[in-house]
């Protein structure tokens, strides 16, 4: 845990400016080192996170025929529901290893469908949520949590702004539309060892601007890439989130900011194979046509971006192809 700070931001809720920019350095720090950090003082309430935790076990205890009714339709992505092994994450670095053991179900804000249609390319993330039957409480759940997140992330990329010297609203016209997805991340049982080489989620790092996941006590097999170069098991602070900053962050920041490697392990014997693993991920990936260009404060006198702007949805839907399996596209 010493690898993966843990911050309190309730502060950041007060009148003090020097208090918030006190927060906003401290992230910038855990950003700038390993990329990971924990909240505490956040206003997100635990009994909404219990709900969700539980209308998702609700769902993913459904049988497999029932849950596949809400996949996607083909041109969707971030939406509905993802079976095991349909996904490989380690794609995205361009390591071929057997498929992530894990299933998804995702929804995120209230889109109808039409938004960005001079970008064909924004087809696939602006899409309305696919909602299951059952549990009848899970869409009200998730809609609330969805906002809940959005309010966070907002938060979260007001600090990111301070640590990074700039106005604090410096982000808000970059993610007011965005495409942020919620993820209730199912890692289930099996009865037969995985495959070798094959995880419960490959090694990777995140591709949007920033991750919010609510892990299980004892964060259950996530493990970060050290600074060293090792990988250091989380152990949550008990009702902290766990944050991490990715790939179009690390664009912003000209690398000073690291996003950073991540996977969740296997577990270390044949009983724990028998066990469940359930995590709430909030992927803020900004507004489609966001410009990911390095930072005013970011470039010193002299220096050149190492990266050429792109745009955020670009980015994203580049690397989100690369990990899917045709099947599933």
């Amino acid at each position: 845990m010493g690898q993966v700070p843990a911050i309190e931001i309730g502060d950041f809720y007060g009148a003090d400016p020097a208090r918030r920019q006190a927060i906003g350095r401290a992230i910038g720090e855990a950003c700038a080192t390993i990329g990971f950090f924990q909240v505490v003082g956040h206003r997100v309430p635990a009994d909404l996170i219990e709900r969700v935790r539980a209308v998702s076990y609700a769902f993913f205890d459904l049988p497999p025929e029932e849950k596949e009714r809400y996949r996607p339709p083909a041109g969707v992505l971030l939406r509905g529901y993802t079976p095991p092994e349909t996904n490989t994450l380690s794609r995205s670095r361009r390591i071929e290893t057997p498929p992530d053991f894990r299933e998804l179900i995702s929804a995120g804000p209230t889109m109808t469908g039409r938004e960005y249609p001079e970008f064909p390319g924004a087809r696939m993330f602006y899409n309305p949520n696919i909602w299951p039957e059952r549990p009848t409480e899970l869409q009200p759940v998730f809609a609330a949590y969805v906002r809940a997140m959005e309010d966070l992330s907002r938060d979260l990329m007001r600090l990111f702004a301070l640590g990074l010297a700039l106005p604090e609203a410096y982000f808000d016209g970059k993610i007011d539309h965005h495409f942020g997805v919620f993820h209730a991340l199912h890692y289930g049982a099996r009865r037969d060892p995985p495959q070798p080489g094959q995880l419960r989620a490959g090694a990777h790092s995140d591709f949007g601007s920033l991750t919010v996941l609510y892990p299980p006590e004892g964060g259950d097999g996530l493990e970060v890439m050290s600074p060293g170069g090792e990988w250091v098991a989380v152990d949550p602070v008990p009702g902290a989130f766990v944050i991490n900053i990715g790939d179009l962050m690390q664009r912003w920041t000209n690398d000073r900011w690291k996003s950073t490697l991540h996977r969740v392990v296997n577990p270390s014997d044949t009983a724990g194979w028998q066990g469940r693993r359930l995590s709430l991920g909030f992927f803020c990936h900004p507004n489609y046509d966001a410009d990911v260009a390095c930072l005013p404060s970011c470039l010193a006198e002299g220096e050149r971006p190492k990266y050429d702007d792109i745009l955020a949805g670009e980015y994203m839907r580049q690397k989100i192809m690369a990990v899917r399996h045709v099947s599933a596209i």
